[in-house]
């Protein structure tokens, strides 16, 4: 016969405590199989076994909000515990499960628990690995813990429940707590007055579910009190359990060197490893696992960490596979795979060493995802760069391009990049993180990535999608206090584009780590010369203006051409949409026969006079400043700041194009001789501060973001245009 008990509204600790006895107990024959009922006042956050605290729950918040923060007898993830949930057990052994496998009991558990809810009127239906759901909202999450031939398996029931509380009391995603994150987290999760559109007492939810108890599990039993032995074990637990030796058994490694620290995430749970090296020996020689896991033995973890002392790095693989050899464990989705990535991710940052970075510095690199360390950096073609590391005054700072002005690391790494053949991008939000992952996907492009910790564990699943989708990386951590150091409302300012800190990254290590990549040969072997402006257009270039030493010139390999789709140079862009180039020369010459003030931005493959092609373009510039005598013209020499004072009546200073356009308050912006990556740029910043019409006069592709855009304008083309500009400002 089965007992039914509800131990009523108690502390986390107790709870705990009571599972810890009742385990034993029935492991030991000495109480009967029962299930029970149980709620939390306070509220709590409870914690699984194999978790650190400091990892899983933001205590600045719950000590200021007087939530308690316990840790579970069980495996799992964090979860909250508002006073109004109800706590459902089993505590029976295997036998009377048929001696089932822990996946088998889970189904058959979970099963009957969502029964119990349908009958309460709630359309819930068991979700593997451990959930209950409503129409693919999670309402119930379940997890068990074995102790000899006995279980104890466990779940909730949301009752009537405050989603933001729960948000700000774990280490979750930032987005989730703003008002559009909060409404997001509700439509994945659900609660039963939200399903019934009334709070059910508490004697009906557990008589729901103890009638589908008995019919699926065949339990059967009445309602009775705990016996005297488990009220007193239970009096003598309490202490431990609501002590800081209980909650806190769970660390993370010192913050020290001499452990390389590393995240992986399967079906199973969610690793968290640190492994301490002898870099010189390459011996490991201690390894610390913690995790969101699900595991029986719960010890299991333990052994392998021993098990892996002192063990040659280039042997870890081996002797993991060797210790689950003929070693019996169970667990919802965990494979002997997982524990093999899981440990050899931290230790894959040994191969820097061999770049030059030091031992204590190893930790700068949070991981290679989809391959070697040594591999991604050689194959990389992206450069990812954080908004949150330029200045706040910058104008750059929530664009996806730098104008390398020398003022912060953000324009180190991007001239490191372009100098390594690569496409640099600001990631300035979470959604371009996913749309530029996805585009390397789609490329076979590997990146190299600079981030936070914190925000590689908690984006980790979109790391993951971009390895399936093709992308592989390598991601370097960044100097500073970050938005998740400085609690909920921080992390939220940074979400809003708020977040006022400025933070560094590493550039001496970045240029070690980049030093595997070939520096991309520019104009052949030849040293460049100091250029020389067009005869043509050296009145347009400021007195004070002091030519560069080096300017970007026609062979420059620094454009977004790699990105390109569209790839003719007999087409042109009317408002985004692909139009012949006919069209596109018409819509552009009826543009400038209408601007009362249009401005001419000439760039350096035209303002140099670098050949014979480009002088010819120069003229034809000139022709145009004939034809058009209000026309203004704007300079940019090259893409280097000069941090000065500027005449923004003749020169465009890089970080700040649109101040020329607002000095004139110019209706129309013509664009020549900018390279495609700044011209795409400049676009975007005249779109954000102007409301001028923009109109390139592209060599390559053209620019789909331009009012108007021509490509393939070689001389040829650009005198065409001329010549229809002469004839419409005949007409007019």
């Amino acid at each position: 016969m089965w007992r039914i008990v509800y131990t009523g509204q108690r502390p986390q600790h107790e709870n705990i405590a009571l599972d810890e006895v009742m385990l034993k107990l029935r492991s030991e024959g000495r109480i009967p199989s029962t299930v029970r009922f149980l709620q939390f006042k306070p509220e709590c956050v409870l914690i699984g076994y194999h978790q650190a605290v400091e990892q899983e729950v933001r205590e600045e918040y719950t000590k200021r909000e007087g939530i308690e923060v316990g840790r579970r007898i069980t495996g799992g993830g964090a979860i909250y515990f508002d006073e109004t949930q109800i706590g459902w057990e089993i505590i029976a052994t295997r036998e009377e499960f048929g001696n089932a496998s822990y996946e088998e009991i889970t189904r058959r558990i979970c099963e009957a628990a969502a029964k119990g809810l349908r009958k309460l009127g709630v359309n819930a239906q068991f979700r593997p690995r451990n959930d209950i759901e409503v129409d693919g909202k999670k309402i119930s999450g379940t997890g068990g813990v074995f102790e000899g031939g006995a279980f104890l398996y466990q779940g909730t029931v949301l009752v009537d429940f405050n989603v933001e509380r729960m948000l700000k009391s774990l280490q979750i995603p930032v987005e989730k707590l703003t008002s559009k994150g909060i409404k997001a987290a509700e439509d994945r999760v659900t609660w039963l007055k939200r399903e019934l559109g009334r709070i059910p007492p508490k004697e009906e939810v557990f008589e729901a579910l103890l009638d589908a108890f008995r019919e699926e599990l065949g339990i059967s039993g009445e309602w009775g009190d705990l016996t005297e032995e488990e009220l007193r074990l239970w009096e003598e637990r309490k202490p431990y359990f609501r002590s800081e030796e209980w909650v806190y058994q769970v660390k993370r490694a010192p913050e020290s060197s001499e452990f390389l620290y590393g995240i992986y995430r399967c079906p199973g749970g969610t690793f968290r490893v640190s492994a301490k090296v002898d870099t010189e020996r390459k011996v490991l020689e201690q390894v610390i696992i913690n995790g969101d896991l699900f595991i029986n033995p719960k010890r299991v973890i333990y052994d392998l960490e021993a098990y892996l002392k002192h063990t040659p790095v280039k042997d870890v693989e081996r002797r993991i596979r060797e210790f689950f050899e003929g070693r019996d464990f169970e667990s919802v989705n965990l494979k002997v795979d997982d524990f093999v990535e899981a440990v050899l991710f931290p230790l894959r940052k040994l191969e820097a060493e061999d770049l030059g970075i030091e031992k204590k510095s190893l930790n700068k690199i949070i991981g290679s995802i989809g391959g070697s360390l040594k591999e991604n950096i050689k194959n990389a073609k992206v450069m990812l760069l954080p908004y949150c590391a330029k200045p706040t005054w910058c104008d750059y700072r929530h664009t996806d391009d730098c104008g390398e002005c020398g003022g912060c690391t953000v324009g180190d790494l991007y001239r490191m990049a372009y100098e390594k053949g690569m496409i640099p991008i600001t990631i300035t939000s979470f959604e371009m993180l996913r749309d530029v992952l996805r585009w390397c996907g789609e490329n076979g492009y590997t990146y190299i990535g600079h981030c936070c910790y914190e925000f590689y564990e908690k984006r980790y699943e979109i790391f993951r999608k971009a390895k399936e989708w093709g992308a592989n990386g390598v991601l370097i951590d960044i100097i500073g206090t970050t938005c998740y150091d400085l609690g909920v409302e921080e992390e939220e300012k940074a979400y809003h584009g708020e977040f006022q800190v400025e933070l560094d990254l590493y550039v001496e290590d970045s240029e070690k780590i980049l030093s595997l990549k070939e520096t991309v040969a520019r104009n052949g072997k030849k040293k460049k010369e100091r250029p020389v402006p067009s005869p043509h257009l050296k009145d347009f270039i400021p007195e004070y203006y002091r030519i560069p030493k080096v300017a970007p010139g026609p062979e420059e390999d620094r454009t977004r051409l790699p990105i390109v789709r569209e790839k003719s140079t007999d087409i042109g862009f009317i408002g985004g949409e692909k139009v012949s180039w006919e069209e596109a020369l018409n819509e552009a010459v009826k543009l400038v026969s209408e601007a009362e003030r249009p401005t001419l931005i000439v760039g350096p493959l035209v303002l140099w006079d670098w050949n014979e092609e480009v002088r010819r373009k120069a003229e034809a510039v000139r022709r145009l400043k004939d034809l058009i005598p209000n026309l203004n013209i704007h300079v940019l020499p090259d893409y280097k700041p000069k941090n000065r004072k500027f005449d923004p009546s003749r020169e465009i200073d890089p970080p700040n194009p649109h101040l020329s356009i607002l000095h004139g308050r110019h209706d129309l912006t013509l664009m020549i001789g900018v390279h495609c990556y700044r011209t795409d740029f400049v676009i975007r910043m005249l779109r954000k501060h102007t409301d001028t019409k923009i109109v390139t006069l592209c060599g390559l592709y053209g620019h789909p973001d331009a009012d108007v855009s021509l490509s393939g304008t070689d001389p040829a083309r650009l005198s065409t245009f001329l010549d229809r500009v002469a004839g419409s400002v005949r007409h007019v």
